[in-house]
């Protein structure tokens, strides 16, 4: 088919304006969002944490926002920044929440972004410790703490200090100078808020007039129930009854090394200075016989008697004091079938011969019977 000149124009005119009204397509922009972290985890002591927030195109705006009850962390921008925050988690129960990005303008989808928080552990408190009783004069206690948390012992008294090295804590008090007897509370508690756990110690101290150290300080005379004359250093059978003005059936007890010893003055002779021991566990005496306690070799001697005869030992006596501190009592054992029943002071002359001696050119004094030391009225 042969077309004219005419048809041929009119399509050469139309093709021209299609083309012309095509023309090159406009671009299509794909809006998004390109995060650092898809999602935030704590642990549970909480924390901060970041994440780079890239949009594109670069000068896209958008949002952020908080599921609603999701108050156990904040969240703030900062420049292209987001920045979460999260306070220790106090409970045994994990946490979660989630953060929603927006586009003001609903160019891209919302993007979540989950928050979540490990639980609490329980927690676990031992303290190595009983309530103590600190005597007048003071001094020291210590106990060992173990915990997975964090701790603090505190004292609720200003008598007490409290010290902490590592695991262990030191309670110190200083000596009661007051009539009263004290008492207060060492608390350690480790953990905090809901998850707290707390031991208490309790702490009292005594005054000095209390103290059964302090109450057997003083004046005591020698009391037994059959007395026996030895002018020679024998032994006779007769009765004697010594009058407490001639001899030194007086002595003082005086303060040695507090809670550990005491000094025996002036005991059956003048000027001796006889140290004994003092037991803190048992509030007993003990009286160290054979040992030497003046010069001139004089020497305390415990008689041994059985079937009429008797001998000289060395050992340790303890006196017992009564529960209202008015007496002493020593308790004389018996050993391979003597029983030791008294106590005798010796010397020797000039001669090496060994002599015996009471107070004021006196003899020795072999009290028989039971021995007890009385708190003196004098």
């Amino acid at each position: 088919m042969k077309l004219s000149v005419r048809s041929l124009l009119t399509m050469a005119v139309f093709s021209f304006l299609f083309l012309f009204g095509c023309g090159k397509p406009d671009p299509i922009v794909v809006y998004k969002l390109t995060l650092s972290e898809n999602s935030v985890v704590f642990p549970m002591d909480g924390g901060s944490r970041s994440i780079s927030v890239l949009p594109f195109p670069e000068d896209e705006l958008w949002n952020v926002s908080c599921t609603e009850g999701q108050d156990w962390f904040t969240f703030e921008v900062n420049g292209n920044q987001l920045v979460v925050e999260a306070e220790p988690n106090s409970s045994t129960a994990s946490r979660s929440g989630n953060l929603r990005l927006t586009s003001p303008d609903s160019k891209f989808e919302p993007f979540d972004v989950p928050v979540c928080q490990e639980a609490a552990e329980e927690v676990t408190l031992s303290v190595s410790a009983h309530d103590y009783a600190f005597d007048s004069v003071g001094g020291g206690y210590k106990f060992t703490v173990k915990s997975n948390y964090d701790w603090t012992a505190v004292a609720d008294a200003d008598w007490l200090d409290v010290e902490i090295i590592g695991d262990v804590v030191e309670v110190t008090a200083s000596s009661n100078e007051s009539d009263a007897v004290l008492s207060g509370t060492v608390t350690v508690t480790a953990g905090n808020g809901a998850l707290a756990e707390s031991a208490t110690v309790a702490f009292s101290q005594g005054t000095h007039a209390d103290n059964p150290y302090f109450k057997l300080l003083g004046q005591w005379e020698i009391t037994a129930a059959k007395w026996y004359y030895s002018p020679n250093g024998s032994l006779n059978s007769l009765d004697y009854n010594p009058n407490p003005t001639d001899y030194y059936l007086i002595f003082d007890l005086e303060e040695g090394e507090y809670g550990k010893s005491y000094v025996m003055r002036d005991f059956l002779y003048p000027d001796t200075h006889l140290e004994v021991r003092y037991d803190r566990e048992t509030g007993n005496i003990v009286i160290p016989f054979g040992w030497t306690v003046y010069s001139y070799d004089t020497f305390l001697y415990i008689t041994l008697v059985g079937n009429s005869s008797f001998s000289y030992a060395s050992l340790e006596v303890d006196g017992v004091p009564s529960e209202d501190y008015s007496t002493i009592s020593l308790q004389m054992p018996a050993v391979d079938g003597f029983n030791y029943v008294g106590f005798g002071l010796w010397t020797y002359n000039d001669d090496g011969n060994k002599v015996a001696l009471g107070s004021r050119s006196h003899p020795t004094m072999f009290p028989m019977g039971p021995i007890v030391f009385k708190k003196s009225s004098l």
